[in-house]
């Protein structure tokens, strides 16, 4: 989440940043570390989209390195990372 007290957003940004792999990062705006609220449950759900995540790995699909960050309407802006 954006204010996630135990994982604060300037170190999920840097270490984003330091990986050499292929990676992602999605960020829930007004959300904390139990992401909730207006942006998880207008924006892609944390649980499915996690599940669909790593069957997808499971299976050898790629995917683009990328930051999302899901606004509290539900809207997603996508980044290169």
């Amino acid at each position: 989440g954006e204010f996630d007290e135990l994982s604060p957003l300037k170190w999920a940004d840097k270490l984003i940043t330091t990986i050499a792999a292929p990676r992602q990062l999605i960020v829930y705006q007004g959300s904390r570390h139990s992401v909730g609220g207006p942006a998880a449950n207008l924006g892609p759900s944390p649980q499915s989209y996690a599940a669909d995540w790593l069957l997808a790995r499971c299976a050898g699909e790629s995917f683009p390195s990328e930051r999302w960050f899901v606004e509290a309407s539900g809207r997603v802006t996508k980044t290169a990372v």
